[in-house]
């Protein structure tokens, strides 16, 4: 494949993906760029590896963005927390394992999906030039790198107040909802990627407070 057709299906592919609104049409399009890329390795061809693995992450990224939006639809109308099913308003919409996913892949994704667009994209360039590929791991690794925004102005003075006013009356809500934390990790027996994501990202805020040795 030449440089200039290489550049029309990476185009195409990420045009594809944009208007995808569909889990499984997304997941096509990231099966496909796997095959392409495993072929590509075989034919020791080094741009195609980068284009496939590429697309194969973005599509990965894009169907963490619909599992997310479903999830929230999910929350919205009051169903249930049945792991095992993402659904949205539609009592119809398929669950995890009809859509092919994994719950482990369904968190995955989702991780990716909630970078931020300009760390997304630098992850990405910092892939192909340093190692020549993109792969789903390396992606991780820089998700977890991603900093939530932190609260500011009144939210962020109403907690601090909230905080003041516990402390006072010699109550401490962080130990108080640690605890309550602690319970509920304990007697679970199985998580929701939504918990599962919170947990990720709560060990995530851990590693990265100074205080804590």
């Amino acid at each position: 494949m030449t440089q200039a057709a290489q550049l029309v299906r990476y185009e195409h592919a990420r045009t594809a993906l944009a208007e995808c609104y569909r889990v499984d049409e997304v997941k096509d399009i990231r099966d496909k760029a796997e095959a392409m890329a495993a072929y590509a390795r075989q034919a020791k061809d080094s741009e195609l590896i980068q284009y496939a693995t590429e697309i194969k992450v973005r599509a990965e990224r894009r169907c963490g963005e619909l599992l997310a939006t479903t999830e929230k639809n999910r929350g919205a109308a009051g169903v249930g927390s049945n792991q095992h099913q993402v659904r949205s308003h539609d009592s119809t919409a398929p669950t995890l394992a009809e859509m092919g996913l994994t719950r482990d892949e369904s968190s995955r994704y989702q991780q990716l999906a909630a970078m931020p667009d300009e760390h997304f994209e630098t992850a990405v360039a910092t892939a192909k030039a340093t190692a020549g590929e993109v792969t789903t791991a390396f992606m991780l690794r820089e998700a977890k790198k991603a900093k939530p925004a932190p609260i500011k102005g009144k939210a962020a003075e109403k907690k601090r107040q909230e905080l003041r006013e516990a402390q006072e009356r010699g109550v401490s809500m962080l130990c108080t909802y640690a605890r309550l934390t602690l319970s509920a990790i304990e007697s679970l027996e199985e998580f929701t990627d939504e918990e599962r994501q919170v947990l990720d990202d709560l060990r995530t805020a851990i590693d990265r407070t100074s205080i804590i040795h």
